[in-house]
């Protein structure tokens, strides 16, 4: 009998749950409560992070900073933490409405940094 786990799943066969395109490139820097994270893909609409920050929980609210990786640029968001994945180490954010330096600045970003 073939079992499947729902963490197993493909993100090909997963469906967008943030109804937004997902980028890779620029990686951002996402750092919380003082602790730093990477993404694995980003939307104007939420951050996949590398890592589980430290005593957080899903539909938690979640304030920090970030900006494309090795840049100087950082913006403020506010979010709430919509999935935690133990297995694949990672944690989903999507974004507050009224983070709107956030929906200025990520398509500059992939302008001016996701070449490189």
């Amino acid at each position: 009998m073939l079992q499947s786990n729902i963490n197993e799943q493909s993100s090909v066969d997963a469906p967008e749950r943030r109804g937004a395109f997902r980028v890779s490139n620029p990686i951002l820097s996402v750092e919380i409560g003082g602790r730093k994270y990477s993404t694995e893909n980003w939307s104007l609409n939420g951050l996949l992070l590398n890592g589980i920050p430290d005593e957080v929980t899903e539909d938690e609210p979640v304030h920090g900073i970030f900006g494309p990786l090795g840049a100087a640029e950082m913006c403020r968001f506010d979010g709430h933490i919509t999935r935690l994945d133990a297995d694949n180490m990672t944690t989903a954010i999507i974004l507050d409405e009224r983070s709107a330096d956030v929906a200025a600045l990520l398509p500059l970003w992939v302008l001016k940094y996701g070449a490189l």
